[in-house]
């Protein structure tokens, strides 16, 4: 009796083409998730004068950025990696820690800071407004914004969200502490 020939290749090619469309499959997700998320952080970004956020909550927006960022003494503006669009609501919520500026009594404190007090010129907002060591935040190069412990509000303009310890940048080496703030932004 004759068996018809098997050809080699056929018993290759089957793997191989599950493989090929496995790899199809990958590059269309990938295609799709860059699409999604990454294009709408590449807009161009042009700078407005104004910066300060107004209080103007909007009970019916719907969350599409929320995540917690840790906010640390030390160091100056803090880049959060989050993308704010001009009209989104803006809304931030200390979570936990504490932190000091090193002043002469060293008292720690949450993102609300000290009591308000002298003011010094090389902080980014005013001590008398804000009180030392309080938790402050800006828009890309817009003008500063008291965060403190819970804050809301509608961005002027569109650009990363960067978070601070309100003192001095020559202070900030001596300073010990973090706090964390869980971010929201709606439309």
């Amino acid at each position: 009796m004759l068996q018809p020939k098997r050809n080699r290749n056929a018993r290759l090619s089957t793997p191989i083409t599950w493989l090929l469309v496995l790899l199809l499959i990958l590059v269309i997700v990938g295609v799709i998730i860059g699409v999604k998320y990454l294009l709408p952080g590449l807009e161009a970004q042009q700078p407005k004068p104004q910066n300060t956020p107004s209080p103007s909550p909007s009970p019916t927006s719907t969350p599409y950025f929320l995540g917690t960022f840790e906010v640390l003494a030390a160091k100056g503006w803090q880049d959060t990696g989050v993308q704010v669009n001009s009209g989104d609501r803006l809304e931030m919520i200390y979570v936990e820690g504490l932190w000091t500026g090193k002043t002469e009594n060293n008292n720690y404190t949450g993102p609300e800071g000290g009591k308000p007090s002298q003011d010094y010129p090389c902080s980014p907002i005013s001590h008398k407004e804000t009180g030392y060591n309080a938790l402050i935040g800006k828009i890309w190069y817009g003008k500063p914004f008291m965060v403190g412990r819970h804050f809301i509000g509608t961005a002027l303009i569109s650009g990363t969200l960067y978070l601070r310890m309100n003192d001095c940048d020559e202070w900030l080496a001596d300073n010990e502490g973090s706090v964390y703030v869980t971010i929201q932004i709606s439309r």
